[in-house]
């Protein structure tokens, strides 16, 4: 339009366009600055616009191009704060119709053009408002519903601990940095004669209060999942093996001093647990196994023990 406006030998128009697209260039410019170069882009959009009625453009045609500002509006600066923007606007632009009339910059304009073309362009941004408005409610909803979607794709429903997928993750990230940790495997004893003899509500109830039990027992930057099962795995991170039986017996006095409530009622739940060490010469799966491996050996030996 720059170009068209210069072969036209209309240099007052020609020379603000020039300018104007130097200054949307000048945003590509910021990197990483995106709110930044599209505040530029955007300002500069509603000063081309103001000069445009000011002027009236090519033949009168200028204030025609505002109704491109709402969506563009309401694309950068959202529905509250666009909403806000493009009322000064409208003041702005009611301005320039009256000053362009006053001081002759523009006579071209009949009278009742200037409020045709301010209605047009209120209507257009009511619609745009509608449009912005629903379009970020649902955005919002779809976000929430994807992030509740990612929580309980990596939590047990049951106990709302993290469950084996999100454990898995977190030991092969940790495994990438080569840095040393502990892992535990519980396993709830006698779980099955639990179900057997008080019923599968009784055995989810045992299942939650050894979660929270547990997580009571956990520093900062330690985690306990649910393995699968009544199993339950342990990750201590930058612990060593005397600092996870520690642990560990922690746990088994947690136990004893914690009993279930049933009805009347008390359950003494116990955990037998294996320990081993993942370095970076041990792999996940051979820490797993090895694991496994002491937390039956933990049972032969009468169960609610810890094997090292």
């Amino acid at each position: 339009m720059a170009m068209i406006a210069l072969f036209n030998n209309q240099p007052i128009l020609a020379y603000p366009l020039l300018g104007s697209s130097a200054l949307f260039a000048s945003s590509f410019f910021l990197g990483d600055r995106v709110e930044i170069s599209s505040l530029i882009v955007l300002y500069t959009l509603y000063a081309l616009m103001i000069y445009l009625v000011l002027t009236g453009g090519s033949h009168g045609t200028g204030p025609i191009w505002i109704f491109i500002v709402s969506p563009v509006t309401f694309f950068v600066r959202g529905f509250k704060r666009g909403i806000i923007d493009l009322i000064i606007f409208v003041i702005c632009v009611t301005g320039a119709f009256y000053l362009s009339s006053y001081f002759k910059f523009y006579s071209g304009y009949s009278v009742y053009f200037p409020i045709r073309i301010i209605a047009s362009f209120i209507i257009v941004a009511l619609l745009s408002g509608f449009y912005e408005y629903f379009r970020q409610m649902y955005s919002h909803r779809l976000i929430e519903l994807v992030q509740k979607n990612e929580y309980l794709a990596t939590r047990d429903p049951l106990t709302n601990l993290p469950n084996r997928r999100y454990a898995m993750e977190e030991l092969e990230q940790f495994e990438a940095q080569q840095q040393s940790a502990s892992i535990i495997i519980a396993d709830v004893d006698n779980f099955k004669d639990i179900n057997d003899q008080y019923g599968h509500s009784v055995g989810d109830e045992v299942l939650k209060h050894l979660a929270e039990l547990f997580v009571a027992q956990l520093s900062e930057n330690d985690m306990v999942a649910r393995w699968g099962g009544e199993e339950f795995l342990f990750f201590l991170r930058h612990k060593n093996k005397q600092q996870a039986t520690q642990f560990a017996n922690d746990i088994h006095h947690a136990l004893s001093q914690n009993r279930l409530d049933i009805g009347v009622n008390q359950l003494a739940v116990t955990v037998s647990m294996g320990i081993s060490k993942l370095t970076a010469d041990v792999s996940i799966d051979k820490a797993m196994h090895k694991a496994d491996e002491l937390l039956y050996q933990a049972k032969e030996q009468g169960k609610n023990k810890t094997c090292v």
